[in-house]
């Protein structure tokens, strides 16, 4: 099925400061179609031969005719429409589609010096945008260059002709290194510091290549790396509140949650075997390591539970251990009633008054 191009046979619109771009796609459009005889002239309006029938005259005419019309619908499509209302005064030109196609490079393709003022203002502050391609970049350029080569001045010597079109691709050079973005730094300085300067086409694939090189060195997005950092920051969040959530709470040995260590009572005491609560491990007078540390009053102790006459024999001067428990039990619980943001700087204040063995912990 052939492809319909009646819509919009070009992507750009006519709106009268892009006409060159505008002609150079439709001239090269109607190229392709074999219909650009017909705006150069070449292709007029047929006229009656004196042997040729009414019918045969008709059908050549029919063709010019609608040659015509095709050609002015696709500068309708591809124009705004305060443009396009203008077409209807060369409906019967005996050319209709060259007189309109005339009548748009006479209006828009002369450069007043209002119009270069506009576009050298244009490009000589026109930048690179972060993260623009130069492909995109040299788009939009070659569009202002294209519209300011249409007031240079034709020259009649080939030769001067050339050094001129020299000086001005040096001139486009340098316009073009200065506005691209910092990453281009590099190769910018490198270029501008050749002898001689390389040409404008030379610099442009120097660019293209540089481009690609600063491309494989960010295989990530930006999407992809926030959402790697968002990650990881949720997890460190999460393993802070688990973290939280072990404060010791409950007893180490048993893991019930109704008592702490040093009332446990099932605990027992690998050096004197004593069962139930009484003292850490540590504080055990039968410990190895407590036998040269003099007094009992350094080291809380639970005498066996004999009756009335082991608990009258207590002396006063240390205190029992029921009492050191009842203590030590009422000063972790009002700690441990406290915020949570106080309870890790707490539970080391306790932990460094009393030391634990690594038996007592689970």
């Amino acid at each position: 099925m052939q492809r319909l191009d009646s819509a919009q046979p070009i992507s750009i619109t006519l709106d009268g400061t892009n006409y060159v771009l505008w002609a150079q796609a439709m001239s090269s459009f109607l190229k392709g179609k074999k219909l650009w005889r017909v705006i150069t002239g070449d292709i007029i309006k047929p006229t009656k031969e004196a042997t040729e029938s009414q019918d045969k005259y008709a059908d050549r005419l029919e063709d010019w005719d609608s040659k015509n019309h095709q050609i002015i619908t696709w500068f309708r499509n591809t124009s705004v429409t305060s443009l396009s209302l203008q077409f209807g005064r060369f409906q019967n030109h005996d050319g209709p589609a060259k007189a309109i196609w005339d009548f748009l490079q006479e209006r828009y393709s002369t450069t007043g010096l209002a119009h270069q003022y506009q576009l050298l203002n244009h490009i000589h502050h026109l930048r690179q945008e972060p993260g623009q391609s130069i492909h995109d970049f040299l788009s939009q350029v070659y569009g202002i260059w294209d519209q300011l080569a249409l007031s240079q001045p034709e020259w009649s010597s080939t030769t001067d002709a050339q050094k001129f079109i020299g000086y001005r691709d040096q001139q486009r050079l340098i316009l073009l290194l200065m506005a691209l973005t910092i990453d281009f730094e590099p190769v910018r300085a490198s270029l501008l510091h050749r002898s001689p300067l390389p040409t404008l086409e030379e610099a442009i694939s120097e660019l293209l290549s540089e481009e690609t090189r600063l491309s494989s060195l960010k295989p990530k997005s930006m999407d992809t790396v926030l959402a790697t950092l968002h990650r990881r920051s949720t997890q460190q969040i999460n393993y802070g509140v688990n973290q939280s959530q072990k404060i010791p709470n409950s007893c180490h040995f048993c893991g019930k949650t109704d008592h702490m260590l040093l009332n446990c009572p099932v605990r027992v005491c690998k050096h004197c075997h004593q069962v139930g609560p009484g003292h850490y491990q540590s504080h055990c007078l039968q410990n190895p390591d407590n036998a040269n540390k003099g007094s009992p009053s350094n080291s809380f102790t639970a005498q066996p539970s004999a009756g009335p006459t082991a608990i009258g024999s207590r002396t006063a001067t240390a205190p029992t251990s029921s009492a050191f428990n009842n203590d030590v039990e009422d000063i972790l619980k009002k700690l441990l009633s406290m915020s949570n943001t106080q309870q890790p700087a707490v539970l080391s204040t306790v932990s460094s008054e009393f030391p634990q063995d690594p038996w007592d912990k689970p």
